[in-house]
């Protein structure tokens, strides 16, 4: 494919949430792995790669954590308020997404804060399986493990 004809990806990250079930005295986002927050990490899987044209983050309006990472300084960066519920925030991204140039034909990849291990050599196949791809991808990995379902008596 020439990469003239190649379509823009952009990412929207949605970080609004609290991460109750986890019972950390902070969103789950913001707890450190290695010396830095889940977020940074995260944002690291993308904010260099060449392929993408925007990134968009979700945030709580009220968030107390991001303006103390460095990360919060950082251009590439786009900040917006999230929403009530993960596809509020979706939605709000995908909103300023327009509103910085994103057009109906791009690809947005949406990814969750809380994951920061991303590979890229996975990045960059969803990248080229989306590139032809008229319907939208989903970057998944086998099971290696084996899954079992419960009955309501707890029985597999």
């Amino acid at each position: 494919m020439n990469t003239a004809t190649l379509p823009a990806f952009w990412v929207v990250i949605p970080a609004a949430g609290i991460g109750s079930r986890m019972r950390a005295d902070r969103p789950k986002q913001y707890l450190q792995l290695a010396g830095r927050s889940i977020l940074e990490h995260t944002l690291d899987c993308f904010l260099d790669h060449p392929q993408l044209k925007g990134l968009v983050l979700c945030l709580a309006a009220d968030d107390p954590y991001w303006p103390k990472l460095a990360a919060a300084t950082d251009p590439r960066i786009q900040r917006v308020d999230g929403g009530s519920e993960r596809a509020d925030s979706v939605l709000n991204g995908l909103l300023l997404l327009r509103e910085l140039g994103a057009q109906e034909g791009d690809w947005v990849l949406v990814h969750d804060a809380a994951r920061p291990n991303l590979a890229r050599s996975d990045l960059d196949l969803l990248l080229a399986e989306l590139a032809d791809d008229s319907v939208g991808g989903l970057l998944a990995v086998p099971a290696r493990d084996t899954l079992k379902r419960a009955g309501a008596d707890g029985r597999v």
